[in-house]
């Protein structure tokens, strides 16, 4: 047990000697040091450290209220319990104002309750330099953080902001507090989950907002919290985080913008290949197979064999011509541009149920070809193709579903099948593999129409894709 560091100052020996008994008797730990003026007690404390200090208030050459602000002005943090003989009202209020933790009248009962006071007043102090220590850890924490730390009342106005914000947002703490939470994000920013979270006193993390910069300028913020309550369960407001990502998301939109640069790249040499294979090669193997298949049609006399090799050489031919053009279509669909998106996506699904053991229902309406751009149709057939791509690979399904459906706001795409499926987050954040691969690849595709995308599956419960791309304007 920790010996509690006791320091008395009293001038009547008499009283010294009861409060040591007292003390001794309820808190053998103590170890008691008795001084008859408070002078000498100063000159001491710095080598006797201790936790608690009873001092009397009538003393020779300083009384108490001097003796308590001597300490004040060493700033010496070590609680007081100031004594007297007789009770007087000001004098107490004096003492109390100046730091004293109790002040007791020397009555009848005083020394036996002494023991009780000094424990209490102990226990609370340690309690209330635990208090400022944790404190003086979050605050040393708060101003040294690159993030916005921040304390709203139940009005959404700020009780507390550390420095970082004028990093992030261009004001001063001192024109923060105050203000409301609303008064520094747009307009359009409103209608964000932060705000529906507040109004329910639920918490939130890790939602985007856009922050109006002192100057003006958008600052794009991480808003994470939580709401605090007082006793009685009332909600006392909420504690939270702004976290600038500015720099991430402008390094995310160039990746972005990369990316859709390099898709259409791929679309064009997919279409110059298609069109160099389907126009060109295909072309050529053509004439060189109808060369061969009227090589002899002159009459000319040759043998069984020969025209057998020549037939054999024709069907070769022919196999080639059309593995180029089933290469060509998959590279860029001719369809696309002769029968329409929906024909082609149609007989690709048909093509598709034909050459796997996976049959495809493709279901589709309220498509108007006429409100989609290029782009659109084939990053919607890519969408398509990849999602069947994987169905092949990965599924194991004997059944899949394609539903293709313009409703505004948006085009929704479903992919559905009936295979073993999976485990989404553990595949989505495990080593990166094949299967990885083709959803990412969907992931970007449909980023690059500013879409959504959802996976849900399950072990052997088939898995189910929901992508939504924006329409530019309503359909009428």
């Amino acid at each position: 047990m920790k010996t509690l560091r006791l320091v008395i100052i009293e001038d009547e020996d008499a009283h010294f000697s009861l409060m040591k008994r007292a003390i001794t008797n309820n808190l053998p730990n103590a170890s008691v040091y008795h001084f008859p003026e408070a002078g000498a007690c100063l000159e001491k404390l710095d080598e006797i450290m201790p936790d608690i200090i009873i001092s009397d208030y009538l003393m020779p050459g300083m009384n108490g209220i001097e003796f308590l602000k001597a300490l004040n002005r060493g700033n010496k943090q070590v609680p007081v319990i100031m004594t007297t003989g007789q009770g007087d009202e000001d004098i107490a209020v004096q003492a109390m104002k100046l730091g004293a933790w109790d002040y007791l009248v020397k009555s009848a009962d005083f020394f036996t309750l002494l023991p009780t006071v000094i424990e209490k007043v102990v226990r609370e102090f340690k309690l209330k330099e635990s208090l400022r220590k944790s404190e003086r850890r979050f605050q040393d924490l708060a101003e040294r953080t690159s993030d916005w730390i921040w304390e709203i009342d139940t009005q959404g106005k700020y009780t507390y902001s550390n420095p970082v914000v004028q990093c992030i947002s261009g004001y001063r703490p001192d024109e923060v507090i105050g203000k409301s939470f609303y008064d520094f994000f747009f307009e359009k920013e409103k209608e964000k989950n932060t705000f529906q979270a507040i109004a329910e006193q639920r918490p939130f993390s890790a939602i985007e907002n856009l922050l109006m910069h002192k100057d003006g300028y958008e600052v794009i913020v991480e808003t994470s919290g939580v709401p605090f309550f007082d006793k009685a369960g009332n909600l006392s407001g909420y504690r939270g985080i702004d976290r600038d990502i500015s720099v991430r998301k402008r390094a995310e939109e160039r990746v972005r913008s990369l990316s859709q640069q390099l898709m259409k790249a791929q679309e064009i040499e997919r279409q110059r290949l298609s069109c160099d294979l389907h126009d060109h090669l295909a072309q050529e193997l053509s004439t060189l197979k109808i060369s061969l298949d009227t090589l002899f049609d002159d009459g000319q006399e040759v043998s069984i064999k020969t025209r057998q090799v020549i037939s054999r050489l024709s069907g070769v031919v022919h196999k080639i011509i059309m593995n180029v053009r089933e290469m060509a279509y998959g590279l860029r669909p001719v369809g696309l541009n002769h029968l329409g998106l929906v024909q082609t996506i149609a007989q690709y699904c048909e093509d598709f149920s034909t050459s796997n053991r996976t049959e495809v229902d493709f279901f589709s309406a309220g498509i108007d070809e006429s409100k989609l751009d290029i782009d659109t149709k084939i990053m919607l057939y890519r969408l398509i193709q990849e999602g069947l791509n994987n169905i092949k690979k990965h599924a194991c399904a004997d059944n899949a579903i394609i539903k293709l459906v313009m409703s505004f706001p948006n085009i929704i795409l479903r992919i559905e099948d009936n295979g073993k499926g999976f485990d989404v987050q553990k595949q989505l954040t495990g080593i990166f593999d094949e299967k990885q691969m083709g959803l990412r690849i969907m992931e970007e595709r449909a980023g690059f129409l500013n879409g959504k995308i959802k996976i849900e599956s399950r072990l052997m419960q088939g898995t189910k894709i929901l992508i939504e791309i924006p329409l530019e304007k309503e359909i009428e």
